[in-house]
């Protein structure tokens, strides 16, 4: 087939854009280049339907609330702004189809609008595409009424069509990116396009589901698909702000928003008996801007040259920036800070290329967080502060870049260049997505909603007494966090580069973190925590690594801490911060009795402090040894390290938000004589590098933090009756504890012979998929017709494959085995260890 593709134009006409079509060759897409780290999560295209369904559908839950059809329809979809107008125009209609029609012949036609409801679809068909094809031709008589009664109001909000209602089940969209098409029931269009048979996704401005009757079964289903259809739009299409959708049971209607704030349903409604409700939703879904339908006018669709890929084009105050590919777009939740980074160039008056390549993220923030070109300033600010006062001396600083060099000019280094960080402005007002509307209650998807009924008839207890749903974003005490207003914002960077993730070699990834940790103190000297550190969020450029993503930023003394929400990656977070305890005092010792830790009282206040950050470093480094292997290794070797390294990236990475106590227990028995998990990972990684090696006694520095933590954690506490302001003064933060733990980092990589040697992912490395493919060879040879197990292609750092017991054989277990028992290295690591404790 050919795909008709449509651009935004620039110039407006009317309500609507003016779009220019583009035809591809037949039986080709056109497509976005989506490029996910090497290790990163797994993005929508790489998962099944019915597994992208069900993730959306979960995330979503605590981020829905149900309000009453007309809060939604005066909060949501008000196209008049006039109550008055809206009532007459709605009533003009409703009398226009309650009028029995003629044809040109004179002969009387049925009713639409009877006493019984729609007529077109008020009747029991064998199928929902027979019964719900009457809304097309119900769509099309009220937007002929609405002309009519314009020819004399004049209203400006009417003069321009810009959708059509569709009802096509069996019809695909037509996607730009591979997994970005759908299939709904219906769906509203954009008026501009000329066929109804091949639709970009694109164009599908607000997706429909129906059911001829109503049960929780079709209401499950309902919902399943009209989020993952949303899904599918907000994932896809950088283009696209806001979804409005609408699904019916049988005879009840509900009305959906989409936003990146909160999704909203309204309450179910007969749209036979209250005919007028969906008449006010078609006259906005009809005559509603691209940008009230949820369109950014900013965004523009452009083919780059004759190729089928297509790009997008930003425009940000008066400079233009067109994409020249994608760096990260892997999030895949609907309510969600919907964070895309891509390379870019700026263009000219006469859309040519000028300057170096930069980088350009787009994002959703909290309204109340605080721009990062302030925090930024506010770093840098701090910083020049202490050169001038000369507060910090030479050695208790990290070693200057230059010789004579400020505080600020060497933080600068490990920083990324802002070029411009401003809010997107639609129609010269900030894009917000919006609080929802007082009155709202939590929603409960139906399976919830039957599982709630099934505990309290149990339990004995009403709705009432029970609390909403858990919102996926929690505060430190527990306590729903609310439904808040979040503002688009672009940021512009100086510096293309390219994450940890994207690090080959052991050599630069070692120094990388070295150098992080240089860039960690001169927050520390600043007075800021990061409290998002992960690959994702450290950069290399031209062989320096620099800090980003500091929207979660705060000065480490500022109030608040412990009401705040957890934010960071999960498998890289301190183990404190995510139990919200701290967990070491002086002379911390394990007591282990039958299996069961009993760890001193933690104090009764809880904030993030610098040492969070640093352990951040150090778990990222773990994960890195054992997220891959070296290049050197032959196949029977990785065949050999493959099961022992995974076994313990499984049980260390889990990739869960909650606390871990094997990684709090990892951390506290680095300091301990007895055989402990930490043995475990050194004698594996021993296994994997070579006993000669330095790159696993870089873990050593995990010892070390545990001594900094007890050495912190033993000293008074400022204003301690507040747990709102209750923190260890910054003096206790010593310098020593930085050059220590960048000391391990150039350890290893100074006794790195072969700088060039890569690191490659464990699960697909060169040699292993010769060695499997040799297997196959032979297995064909002697006749097997058993299949060789091979890999899922996903690129991906949190999709971990899961391990089952039954699929391991005997070998693998006396592997296992043998890895976590101790041996005669252990024994003298663990002399060492002791004196890094004590030292």
């Amino acid at each position: 087939f050919e795909l008709v593709h449509y651009q935004f134009g620039r110039e407006q006409r009317g309500a609507s854009s003016c779009y220019k079509r583009h035809r591809t060759a037949p039986g080709r897409l056109l497509s976005t280049p989506r490029k996910g780290t090497r290790m990163s999560q797994p993005g929508a295209a790489t998962l099944k339907l019915e597994d992208q369904r069900l993730h959306w559908k979960e995330s979503s839950a605590g981020n829905t609330v149900q309000v009453p059809v007309e809060t939604f329809l005066a909060h949501y979809t008000n196209l008049l702004h006039s109550q008055r107008d809206t009532d007459d125009l709605v009533s003009h209609i409703e009398e226009g189809l309650k009028a029995k029609p003629k044809t040109s012949n004179g002969e009387a036609k049925p009713r639409t609008l009877n006493r019984l409801g729609w007529a077109a679809t008020n009747f029991i068909g064998p199928h929902e595409d027979t019964v719900f094809k009457g809304l097309e031709g119900i769509a099309e008589e009220i937007h002929s009424h609405c002309e009519t009664w314009n020819k004399t109001k004049q209203h400006p909000k009417l003069q321009q069509r810009t959708t059509r209602l569709i009802c096509q089940p069996n019809h695909t969209t037509a996607s730009e990116v591979r997994g970005g098409s759908m299939k709904t029931d219906a769906r509203f269009i954009l008026n501009e396009i000329v066929s109804d048979e091949n639709v970009p996704t694109s164009a599908a401005v607000a997706p429909a589901e129906f059911k001829t009757r109503m049960n929780p079964k079709n209401q499950i289903d309902n919902e399943s698909k009209i989020i993952g259809a949303v899904g599918h739009i907000l994932y896809n299409d950088p283009c696209r702000r806001s979804v409005i959708a609408f699904t019916i049971e049988d005879r009840l209607m509900r009305f959906w928003y989409f936003s990146r704030s909160h999704i909203a349903v309204s309450a179910q409604f007969d749209y036979h008996a209250n005919p007028r409700l969906f008449i006010r939703f078609v006259i906005f879904m009809t005559f509603a801007s691209l940008e009230d339908l949820g369109y950014d006018p900013t965004v523009e669709r452009v083919r780059v040259g004759d190729s089928k890929k297509v790009q997008y084009r930003f425009t940000i105050g008066d400079k233009v920036y067109q994409t020249t590919g994608i760096i990260y777009e892997l999030n895949l939740d609907l309510v969600t800070r919907a964070t895309r980074v891509w390379s870019v160039v700026e263009l000219d008056s006469n859309y040519l290329a000028i300057g170096t390549p930069k980088v350009l993220k787009d994002v959703w923030l909290y309204f109340d967080t605080t721009p990062e070109s302030d925090i930024y300033n506010a770093i840098f600010g701090a910083l020049r502060q202490l050169d001038e006062d000369g507060s910090v001396p030479e050695n208790e600083r990290p070693p200057p870049l230059q010789s004579g060099s400020s505080l600020e000019q060497d933080a600068k280094n490990y920083f990324m260049t802002i070029v411009s960080d401003s809010v997107v402005m639609i129609n010269g007002q900030p894009d917000e997505a919006q609080e929802p509307p007082a009155g709202y209650v939590e929603f409960f998807y139906t399976e919830e909603e039957d599982k709630f009924a099934m505990e309290a008839a149990l339990e004995g207890t009403q709705r009432g007494d029970v609390d909403g749903n858990t919102p996926t974003l929690k505060r430190a005490d527990g306590e729903a966090y609310p439904h808040k207003k979040k503002t688009h914002r672009r940021i512009v960077f100086a510096e293309l580069c390219h994450t940890l993730y994207r690090v080959s070699t052991y050599a630069a990834f070692t120094k990388g973190l070295a150098q992080l940790v240089y860039g960690l103190e001169y927050m520390r000297l600043a007075g800021f925590v990061h409290r998002d550190i992960s690959p994702g969020n450290c950069l290399i450029f031209e062989g320096q690594t620099k800090i980003s993503d500091l929207e979660y930023t705060r000065p480490y003394a500022a109030p608040g801490h412990g009401a705040a929400p957890l934010t960071g990656t999960p498998g890289f977070m301190a183990v404190e911060y995510q139990m919200q305890k701290h967990e070491f005092k002086p002379k911390a010792v394990r007591h282990i009795l039958r299996g069961v830790s009993r760890l001193p009282q933690p104090a009764p206040w809880f904030r993030f402090n610098f040492l969070h950050d640093l352990e951040s470093v150090i778990w990222i480094y773990l994960w890195f040894l054992l997220e891959t292997l070296p290049e050197s290794l032959t196949p029977p070797e990785i065949a050999q390290h493959r099961m022992p390294v995974l076994v313990l990236r499984h049980r260390l990475f889990d990739g869960s938000l909650k606390a871990s106590t094997e990684r709090l227990d990892f951390i506290l028995d680095c300091s301990t004589d007895q055989w402990c998990e930490y043995d475990n990972v050194m004698d594996v990684l021993k296994a994997v590098f070579g006993s000669d090696s330095k790159i696993p006694e870089g873990l050593q520095s995990f010892a070390y933090l545990a001594g900094c933590y007890t050495a912190v954690e033993s000293s008074k506490p400022l204003c301690p009756e507040s747990p709102h302001m209750a923190h260890w003064d910054r003096k206790v933060f010593l310098h020593e504890y930085y050059e220590e733990i960048h000391s391990y980092f150039m350890d290893a990589h100074n006794h790195i012979t072969d700088t060039t040697e890569k690191a490659l992912p464990i699960r697909y490395t060169e040699q292993e998929r010769q060695h499997r493919a040799q297997q196959a060879a032979g297995a064909s040879k002697t006749g097997s017709n058993k299949r060789p197990r091979t890999g899922t292609g996903r690129d991906s750092e949190a999709y971990v494959p899961p391990v089952r017991e039954d699929e391991d054989d005997d070998d693998d277990d006396e592997e296992e085995e043998r890895a976590a028992s101790p041996t005669e290295e252990s024994q003298d690591r663990k002399t060492k260890r002791k004196r890094t404790v004590r030292k």
